[in-house]
């Protein structure tokens, strides 16, 4: 059973992985990928292709013969202009469940693997800065991954995507400067990059804009990525939207949530070192209690702060799927108490393999799945779980009837 919940989430994950490279491939251009070009100057060797109609090259790996502190890209190869970077999605074959970066290192942040004890090593740590010709308009996922130097980034003029894990793991990078004409950008680019404290977004950006240190949309009403380092986040009060992932990487230590707030996305709030959260009395969409915020309407839990080891769901949660955002650390040390008004329990367990989990209902929450006959995935068998002493059997047989589950650290209370 556990094997085969295992091996869902990581077709899962592998499956997601491959999202960010598919959106990032511009269909318009056709490369010759059997073969490949090089140059080589002032100790950088360049490996590339070029487009079909050759007008175009593209660099996928770059191997370092000594240590520079400036990597500037040639603005052509064999005459082509140099337009995209990044080892691509053509080339990983199907079914890949890992990326590579420019210097050929293999990244896997699901295992901790950002590239920072491999190939070109020494080298690749001396760069400070990256220089790219104004010609570049793609870069791939996780293509500058692991260079811990790098400490100041200006993205090229016409790049309009910035694709997952793009810089992660940069980690003196502390400044930031967006290009013009950027669309749209993944919440995990700059993933463990713990010392960007600075976004800068020119003016003349159509789709972004930055508000207290904030990257928003346009008009202010989407909050899209907050920087690392920002320790005290304070949402401008013009934000509606607090899009998906907007924390992620966030080192914040507290946040504060106005009353103009209508939608928090999946996970939108979730970082590990908060401590603090206030959210307006005077919101209308959404409540705080028992450091827990829910949606008032349907009774869906939003958020939970970790500040103390019991951890008290309000009675108001109606339903708990996996948008919740966790805040603070949790352990097996945890408890969560959920109470008897949780009627519903939607696809991931929220505390996975965490907290210890007490039922104080006589009848188990309905769990739902987007996959028929994945409910399973639900069901928290990698915790600690308790029930009430008359209610066991009903809660063996509600695990039973899910793939014939036999749940032997079942306790009662």
């Amino acid at each position: 059973m556990k094997k085969r919940i295992l091996f869902f989430i990581m077709l899962s994950t592998a499956v997601i992985s491959t999202i960010p490279f598919t959106a990032n491939i511009k269909a318009s251009t056709k490369w010759i990928t059997t073969k490949s070009v090089k140059k080589e100057e002032n100790g950088v060797k360049y490996f590339a292709y070029i487009s079909e109609d050759g007008k175009e090259s593209w660099i996928y790996r770059i191997k370092l013969s000594r240590k520079l502190t400036k990597l500037k890209l040639p603005e052509e190869i064999n005459q082509a202009k140099l337009t995209r970077v990044g080892y691509g999605e053509e080339l990983y074959g199907e079914g890949h469940d890992s990326y590579e970066n420019i210097f050929g290192d293999t990244i896997e942040p699901w295992h901790g693997c950002y590239g920072t004890l491999s190939n070109d090593d020494k080298n690749k740590r001396a760069i400070q800065q990256i220089v790219f010709p104004n010609t570049v308009n793609q870069i791939e996922a996780a293509t500058f991954t692991g260079m811990t130097k790098l400490k100041k980034l200006e993205i090229p003029k016409q790049i309009t995507k910035v694709p997952a894990y793009a810089f992660a793991k940069c980690t003196s990078l502390t400044k930031i400067t967006f290009a013009k004409n950027m669309k749209s950008i993944s919440s995990n680019a700059f993933l463990h990059s713990n010392k960007v404290k600075t976004f800068c977004c020119p003016k003349s950006n159509k789709t972004f804009a930055v508000r207290k240190g904030i990257l928003t949309t346009k008009s202010g009403k989407t909050l899209v990525l907050v920087p690392n380092r920002m320790k005290k986040i304070t949402i401008p009060s013009c934000v509606k939207i607090i899009r998906k992932k907007a924390l992620n990487g966030s080192q914040a230590t507290s946040i504060i949530i106005p009353k103009s707030v209508k939608k928090i996305e999946k996970k939108a709030l979730k970082a590990k070192k908060i401590t603090k959260i206030s959210l307006s009395s005077k919101n209308k969409v959404y409540k705080m209690k028992h450091n827990c915020i829910y949606r008032k309407s349907d009774g869906l839990l939003v958020a939970v702060l970790v500040k103390t080891k019991k951890i008290n769901i309000p009675s108001k949660i109606k339903v708990i799927d996996d948008t919740v955002s966790v805040m603070g650390k949790i352990g097996t040390r945890n408890e969560v108490h959920i109470p008897k008004s949780v009627k519903k329990v939607v696809e991931y367990w929220m505390f996975y393999g965490d907290a210890t989990i007490y039922f104080h209902g006589m009848k188990p929450p309905v769990i739902e799945s987007q996959y028929d006959g994945n409910e399973f995935t639900a069901l928290p068998i990698y915790n600690s779980v308790y029930v009430p002493k008359k209610a066991k059997k009903t809660y063996i047989k509600w695990a039973k009837d899910r793939d014939g589950l036999e749940w032997h650290d079942l306790h009662t209370f």
